[in-house]
């Protein structure tokens, strides 16, 4: 769905003031956000019997558990009581009780306000009458269009109170949106610098690396499995690069020996950052950062180490790939700082 189209589309049909169009489209794009809470908000708008909003609601949040459905439903009640509600009288029952809650649909307003204009002009006292007829039907007619004034008046603050909503909800989410291209831009500058140094500095990196890209927009859940592998095959790569597999007991910078072989690549990484910059001005940060990345890595491979058949969700799996490239963007842009 184009988000920024159909939000230019919400302002123009509030600037129509056609709210019904207005509110089926904000229903659209809370749907495809899978905003339930809004959606729900709205298609109450739309459809204020019960029954008929409970049938939908139910086709749209039936994967979530009960006590999410519950609140959704209590919060809707509460947005749509808030736009109907009114201080005064609306008029009595049929139980002869006052009612100051206006249920309507929000496509019910614009064609009942129009039979109701016209109503109140069709309320003439006809012609050649007598006085006392005259008065008598000018007294009802007046308590008639007094009514009918008060419903207008009604149905205008809860189109108005809806069109609000429209406006705010469209604006909110004009600003996620924007907020999440400045940070799409930023993510797009990572891979784009990490791609590029490692073309240059390591044929095998960035082909892991472009191995990876290839899985990282599918949900299925072999392919999940599959890009952790890819993930966990470009970082060992990333290790053979930045600090290669020594045969020998290494003696480590905090004065440990250890193995620093093939298999043990994290243990390579954690080394090299140590020895690569141990004189940065930022030298705590990178320790602190260090051992992050460390912790996250050491998590990655252990899940990934599962196999491909591992049960993997397209949000760990993408969670990798992100940790991948940031891990690499922060390695790689020190190194071009250290170069130039």
């Amino acid at each position: 769905m184009d988000y920024a189209a159909a939000i230019e589309r919400v302002y123009d049909h509030l600037d129509s003031d056609h709210v019904d169009k207005a509110v089926m489209t904000c229903l659209r794009i809370a749907r495809n956000l899978q905003d339930y809470l809004y959606a729900a908000a709205f298609l109450r708008e739309m459809y204020p019997t019960n029954r008929e909003f409970m049938r939908i609601l139910s086709d749209d949040t039936s994967h979530l558990k009960e006590d999410v459905q519950e609140y959704i439903k209590k919060q809707s009640i509460e947005y749509w009581m808030d736009t109907h509600t009114f201080d005064s009288s609306l008029g009595s029952n049929g139980d002869g009780e006052d009612k100051n809650i206006l249920a309507i649909a929000i496509t019910e307003i614009d064609p009942e306000l129009e039979q109701w204009r016209q109503s109140i002009a069709d309320l003439t006292v006809p012609s050649g009458m007598g006085e006392y007829d005259t008065a008598a039907f000018t007294d009802r007619y007046a308590s008639q269009k007094a009514q009918i004034r008060l419903r207008i008046k009604a149905m205008e603050m809860v189109k108005q109170r809806v069109k609000t909503r429209c406006l705010n909800y469209a604006i909110r989410i004009e600003r996620q949106l924007q907020a999440q291209g400045k940070s799409q831009s930023f993510l797009a500058q990572v891979h784009t610098e990490v791609n590029n140094y490692f073309k240059a500095h390591s044929e095998d990196v960035y082909t892991k690396l472009q191995k990876a890209a290839q899985l990282v927009d599918s949900n299925n859940p072999e392919d999940c499995s599959l890009l952790l592998t890819q993930v966990r095959r470009a970082i060992k790569a990333s290790a053979d690069y930045l600090y290669p597999p020594k045969s020998d007991k290494v003696i480590c910078r905090d004065g440990k020996e250890r193995v620093l072989d093939d298999q043990n690549y994290l243990n390579r990484l954690h080394e090299y950052l140590n020895i690569a910059f141990e004189k940065s001005s930022s030298r705590d940060l990178l320790i602190a950062e260090l051992d992050y990345l460390s912790f996250f890595l050491r998590r990655l491979n252990d899940v990934a180490s599962k196999g491909v058949h591992a049960d993997v969700t397209p949000v760990e799996a993408k969670q990798g790939m992100l940790g991948l490239f940031m891990f690499l963007y922060n390695i790689t842009s020190r190194l071009q700082q250290k170069e130039s």
